[in-house]
């Protein structure tokens, strides 16, 4: 019992650090001079979920192949969604008082 707990326990230890590290990195705002830096914290903890809780490690190559199309589909969803925030400019627009 205890060689099947102890590796989960590390590795939600290890999610823990890399929790810290992201929340560290938005309270000192790290996002905007390190650009995607911050993602790798992200990524690290996807793939921790992945091969240890979801036991994508042991599965089939059919359940792995269904994990990447997820992955995939995700990254495509949120680089959509973030285009609009990217691209947008602000063009100033005069303020009229009327009497």
């Amino acid at each position: 019992m205890m060689q099947t707990l102890r590796p989960l326990l590390l590795v939600w230890l290890a999610l823990l650090a890399l929790l810290g590290v992201e929340l560290g990195g938005a309270f000192l705002r790290l996002g905007h001079l390190f650009g995607g830096l911050l993602l790798l914290p992200a990524g690290a903890m996807v793939a921790l979920v992945g091969l240890f809780f979801m036991r994508l490690r042991h599965a089939s190559g059919l359940s792995r192949g269904f994990a990447l199309a997820a992955m995939f589909w995700l990254v495509v969803l949120l680089g959509l969604g973030s285009m609009d925030p990217m691209t947008r400019t602000l063009h100033p627009v005069a303020m009229t008082t009327y009497p």
